[in-house]
């Protein structure tokens, strides 16, 4: 999606799929046609995927300085898997994650303590911070916790500590991650992705419609400047 991009104030809104974006309100402009034009770029990751870590590197690095629109869409890799930590697969991390992150300039000092198998109230509190206005610093927050700090983002106590740091209201924090309406919100979320948008896998990163490739999904710096170039005209 393609806008005219004169300067103006941005603030954060979720779409119908709940999503996040931060978005341009509208203004009028004083010279249409030879301003700069706003990119739309559409993202969706999983709090668990090491490679949804090192992508939001690359696109902050992208972005900075553009008039970008980005749109964080929620989706769970193992959605049917019990809600416990795990292990990665023997050699996996430091086969696959370490050079690609070592490569970006990524700090991970390895696997988290106890990597999950999925993370599905993360994503139920992600809905209720979106609500509040606060969905990108709860995923900072949450992915600094997680990989940074080895901390358990599946307890709902844990969660909620982090989900304070993150400027949420501590009891209404928890009250909604324990409720049917945010975990409805999700799941809708986690349809539309599967059957509207075919996603199967993440990081998945769109630039103005056209999907970027990548190893595992994280797409080269040059081939994501180039994608942000062509869009924005």
């Amino acid at each position: 999606m393609l806008t005219c991009g004169c300067a103006a104030p941005r603030a954060e809104h979720r779409s119908h799929d709940g999503a996040r974006t931060v978005a341009a309100r509208q203004t009028d402009c004083p010279a249409p046609g030879r301003c700069a034009v706003s990119v739309t770029v559409h993202v969706w990751f999983d709090y668990i995927c090491p490679f949804s870590l090192i992508a939001r590197k690359l696109l902050a690095e992208a972005v900075a300085g553009r008039d970008v629109t980005c749109v964080w869409h929620p989706f769970e890799t193992n959605p049917h898997c019990v809600e416990e930590a795990g292990e990665y697969p023997p050699g996996a991390w430091n086969r696959l994650v370490t050079p690609l992150a070592a490569r970006y300039e990524v700090p991970l000092a390895g696997a988290p303590q106890n990597p999950l198998r999925r993370a599905r109230l993360a994503f139920v509190g992600y809905q209720y911070a979106l609500d509040c206005g606060a969905g990108q610093a709860y995923n900072d927050r949450l992915f600094t916790a997680y990989y940074y700090q080895w901390r358990d983002i599946s307890d709902p106590v844990e969660l909620t500590r982090l989900a304070a740091d993150a400027g949420l209201d501590p009891g209404r924090f928890r009250d909604a991650v324990l409720s049917p309406r945010y975990t409805r919100r999700h799941l809708d979320a986690l349809d539309h992705a599967r059957d509207r948008e075919a996603i199967t896998s993440v990081p998945v990163i769109s630039v103005a419609g056209e999907r970027l490739d990548g190893f595992h999904g994280v797409p080269e710096p040059a081939l994501l400047t180039k994608a942000l170039d062509g869009a924005a005209g």
